[in-house]
C-alpha cells in the first residue's frame, strides 16, 4: 500500500510537470513578466495590501495601548504633585 501511494505520487508530480498550464494555476504564472499588464498591477497592489493590513492593525492596537499607558501616567504624575484640599 506505501508503494502503491509512493508511485501514485510521482506520476502526479511527472505529469505536473510535463502539462506546464496545470502548474501555472498562480496569478503570477499567468500574468507574466510584463510591467504595463494592468493583471499584474492589480495583483502586485492587492499583494501590498494584503500584507501591510496586519501591520497597521498591530500599529494602531500598539499606538492606542501607548496612548493609554502615558495618559494613565501623566494622570498619576498629576495626582501626586497636586495639592489635596481638605
Amino acid at each position: 500500500m506505501e508503494r502503491r501511494r509512493y508511485i501514485l505520487a510521482i506520476c502526479s508530480v511527472t505529469v505536473a510537470l510535463l502539462f506546464p498550464v496545470i502548474v501555472q494555476a498562480c496569478a503570477v504564472c499567468l500574468t507574466g513578466a510584463s510591467e504595463n499588464d494592468p493583471v499584474a498591477n492589480a495583483f502586485n497592489w492587492s499583494v501590498l495590501f494584503l500584507l501591510t493590513t496586519p501591520y497597521a492593525i498591530v500599529g494602531s492596537i500598539g499606538g492606542w495601548l501607548f496612548y493609554r499607558f502615558k495618559s494613565a501616567a501623566r494622570r498619576r504624575s498629576e495626582e501626586k504633585n497636586s495639592p489635596v484640599l481638605n
